[in-house]
């Protein structure tokens, strides 16, 4: 979830983020991590992605991303919420400005029960569907190209099979499979980047109140922070859902001290959160483990 203006709590104002980069320039603003919802009522916490890095390596522009929950009385979230649940039946995270790029592959996070259309040609075991590759429309052919899509499941396949393939990422670009994957392994959060990347690692569910946790056993680092990352996926989330893997009596069953590898897909980094660590989830097509 995206915001217009956030909360900075170094200079105690709600500025946009082309004002919180100013502000980090001139060094009264310390931290992209330093910044909550803006609403009187909310303290949800909230990244400036791509704050911290040099202008000049910059794929994108410094911009908001709440990366936790709101409260209950939050204005914004109840504006906000509506639009989201009906979005994600409708759109893909891909926008006009993602031109078609020929032998890339998207990421499909559409939830299971959307109907897709039917795939054309071979796909060569591409799980699929249109991707919306709006630029790609021919004149000649009167037809639209259709850019191939996995979904994060068929991407780990993938990965763990290790094929070589090219991802195409909203608004940045390519990258490729290897690179997309991240092993928690001791890094520092100023070590990874605010794009999208797929976090991966040994791990447990944990049955958490009202909902579920997942912890890597690897831990991160911040500062003096070291703490075991985790991400949280809460029972509505997972009543919302349409994922087998994901329902509660499964869930129930693994919540064990049995290790299973965890693959969780983030736009932003991991984030300070107190004592500990945390990931944003934002539902359960960004997540997924292997056992």
């Amino acid at each position: 979830m995206k915001l217009d203006k956030a909360f900075a709590e170094d200079i105690e104002l709600s500025i946009t983020a082309q004002e919180a980069d100013k502000q980090f320039a001139e060094g009264k603003i310390k931290s992209k991590f330093s910044f909550q919802c803006p609403d009187d009522k909310c303290d949800a916490p909230v990244t400036c992605a791509n704050l911290d890095r040099p202008k000049l390596k910059r794929k994108r522009d410094p911009y908001y991303k709440v990366v936790g929950e709101h409260t209950s009385q939050c204005d914004i979230a109840k504006d906000i919420d509506p639009q989201k649940k009906s979005s994600r039946i409708t759109t893909d995270i891909y926008s006009d400005s993602d031109e078609y790029v020929d032998h890339a592959i998207r990421l499909n996070l559409q939830p299971p029960s959307t109907k897709r259309p039917e795939p054309t040609g071979n796909t060569s075991g591409v799980y699929d569907t249109e991707a919306r590759a709006r630029a790609g429309h021919s004149p000649e052919s009167g037809k639209r190209k259709i850019q191939r899509s996995k979904t994060l499941s068929s991407l780990i396949d993938a990965f763990l099979a290790n094929e070589t393939h090219t991802v195409q990422l909203p608004e940045v670009g390519v990258i490729d499979i290897r690179d997309l994957f991240v092993e928690i392994n001791g890094q520092d959060l100023t070590e990874l980047e605010d794009e999208f990347r797929i976090y991966y690692g040994k791990g447990w569910i944990k049955k958490r109140k009202g909902g579920y946790g997942f912890v890597f056993a690897n831990k991160l680092k911040f500062g003096e922070l070291e703490s075991q990352p985790s991400t949280y996926m809460s029972d509505s989330q997972i009543e919302d859902g349409s994922f087998k893997r994901f329902k509660q009596s499964t869930l129930d069953k693994l919540a064990n001290n049995y290790p299973k590898k965890i693959f969780l897909l983030s736009e932003t980094t991991p984030y300070p959160n107190g004592d500990f660590i945390n990931i944003w989830c934002e539902g359960p097509e960004y997540l997924d483990y292997r056992l």
